[in-house]
């Protein structure tokens, strides 16, 4: 489907008229003849027509192409989704397929990709940040420290990264990407990003011992999650939460926490996540039967 037809296809289907949709953005024989295909507007009017429709860019983009999604633009949920799950046979399989993909276009989200999910499955083996997995991730690093600017893409690069970076790194990055986020505030994505950095950042300080910054993070990132009410990412949090306050001895009733929602995952049958977490706990010496 060309540009015009998309355009007259969301107009009639939402039966709004010419003269409805063209009313103080351009003519209305403009408007026809852009569903003609035969003038293409300015930008500015392009957008406006779009507003007025209710629908944005992407969604038009994704009816101008048969409503049919580009693998480049499934595979950044789909490895969130694996990675959540820590299921390394799905994000084998996507790594592949982006491997693939990359050699017959030679488009770098594609090798991205690839990396992030290599990355993940060599951090799944034992929970631990391995050469292997740094090793994966250095290019992407790489990418990013030479951008003067990060956008919605660099930043959910970075949030995929962060395990792999040293607590300095991440630390010193994550301020810059958290002000950078303020921009993009008003897309729903960027507050999925913002709530996983948090509790990514947490995780890392955890790894690394620094249990002061990852109990505070993880405050922040149990606040974020209810905030946009994100569920499964509120439960990793306050166990990340939970785990810090154990390790620093303000057990409070933080193995009631571990407790309460190690549960939720068993009762939400999330199995690998559950299992992630049993053996996130063993490698802080927290027992806790669950």
């Amino acid at each position: 489907m060309n540009f015009g037809e998309t355009i007259k296809k969301i107009r009639t289907d939402k039966k709004i008229t010419q003269a409805q949709l063209s009313e103080g953005i351009m003519a209305r024989n403009h408007l026809s003849q852009v569903e003609n295909n035969n003038y293409f507007p300015a930008y500015d009017k392009f957008f406006s027509l779009i507003d007025r429709l209710n629908i944005n860019f992407e969604e038009f983009l994704y009816i101008q192409d048969d409503q049919k999604i580009l693998f480049s633009r499934k595979i950044p949920s789909q490895i969130s989704q694996a990675a959540s799950l820590n299921n390394n046979a799905q994000l084998d399989s996507l790594a592949n397929e982006a491997n693939e993909l990359y050699k017959q276009t030679g488009n770098i989200t594609y090798y991205h990709s690839m990396l992030i999910c290599k990355a993940l499955i060599a951090y799944n083996l034992n929970l631990t940040i391995s050469q292997e997995m740094i090793d994966y991730v250095t290019p992407i690093k790489d990418y990013l420290f030479k951008m003067d600017n990060w956008y919605l893409y660099e930043l959910k690069l970075f949030n995929n990264i962060i395990y792999a970076l040293t607590l300095e790194e991440a630390l010193l990055f994550s301020r810059t990407s958290l002000k950078r986020l303020d921009i993009f505030q008003h897309f729903l994505e960027s507050q999925h990003i913002e709530q996983c950095i948090y509790t990514n950042l947490s995780t890392l300080c955890l790894e690394y011992g620094d249990f002061k910054a990852a109990k505070k993070l993880a405050v922040t990132a149990v606040d974020t999650a209810m905030k946009f009410t994100l569920v499964y990412e509120m439960v990793c949090s306050k166990l990340n939460h939970a785990i810090a306050c154990i390790k620093l001895g303000e057990d409070g009733n933080a193995y009631e926490v571990i407790k309460k929602n190690m549960r939720i995952l068993e009762y939400l049958e999330l199995d690998t996540a559950h299992e992630h977490f049993l053996n996130f706990l063993k490698k802080f010496d927290i027992d806790i039967p669950v």
